[in-house]
């Protein structure tokens, strides 16, 4: 369901706008008014929508850190887990294997060998990185001055990025089902559907289905985005 606009200024109405006893919406953006008096089926039920009571609130993710101060709201959670251990040390035997396996290479001047070792070292090197990631780094989101920034670091990692809340229509939780030997595992993402029609990927590769349910519902609560049903989003329970 699209959100409701002003016509004046394409701007979307807030709760706050909305005086249903006197049948109208004063737009905050440039003020223009707008008669509800004679809605149609479709305008009401947007307004339905974007007047009913906000849900209740969720219970904090263990391993989320929030500050809220100044006007401005910053999420913050380190990625270790006792899986990171395994992976240091599954990085180090195979890059010690590697290390081990170029030197038998050079030693005996044997360049097929060494190229053939190429790959296994990238994928060693992949793994280490990804591992001294998960050992130090954190993400951040912060909202401050209509601004959403999601940022990754100390190391360098892909996915950070900044959207304005007037690019957003609405926030919706979505799961990522992957298959490997050990089975079937689930991460979750956070996406947005931005006000052109374009969904893009705020945050992915989140451990819980809690955590980015309470991303959603907090974010979209702090911006003022009503929450109303995405195709391909999870259910919220």
């Amino acid at each position: 369901m699209s959100p409701l606009a002003c016509p004046s200024c394409g701007a979307s109405f807030r709760a706050a706008d909305i005086d249903r006893a006197l049948g109208i919406a004063t737009c905050h953006a440039c003020n223009e008014v707008m008669d509800l008096r004679t809605r149609d089926a479709a305008t009401e039920a947007r307004l339905d929508v974007l007047t009913r009571p906000p849900p209740a609130a969720l219970p904090l993710p263990e391993k989320f850190k929030v500050s809220d101060a100044s006007g401005r709201l910053e999420i913050s959670w380190r990625w270790f887990s006792p899986a990171h251990l395994f992976l240091a040390f599954f990085a180090v035997f195979w890059n010690g294997f590697m290390v081990m396996w170029f030197g038998i290479a050079i030693a005996g001047r044997q360049p097929v060998m060494a190229l053939f070792g190429t790959l296994h070292a990238a994928v060693g090197i992949g793994v280490a990185y990804s591992t001294l990631c998960g050992f130090l780094n954190s993400t951040r989101i912060s909202l401050e001055h209509g601004v959403l920034t999601v940022k990754h670091g100390p190391l360098p990692w892909t996915g950070a990025g900044q959207w304005r809340r007037d690019d957003l229509a609405q926030l919706y939780a979505e799961a990522v089902v992957s298959s490997g030997r050990n089975g079937r595992s689930t991460r979750y993402s956070l996406n947005a559907m931005l006000r052109d029609g374009r969904r893009v990927k705020l945050l992915k590769g989140l451990e819980e289905r809690a955590q980015v349910i309470w991303l959603e519902r907090t974010l979209e609560n702090r911006m003022q985005i009503v929450d109303a049903p995405v195709d391909g989003e999870i259910e919220k329970r």
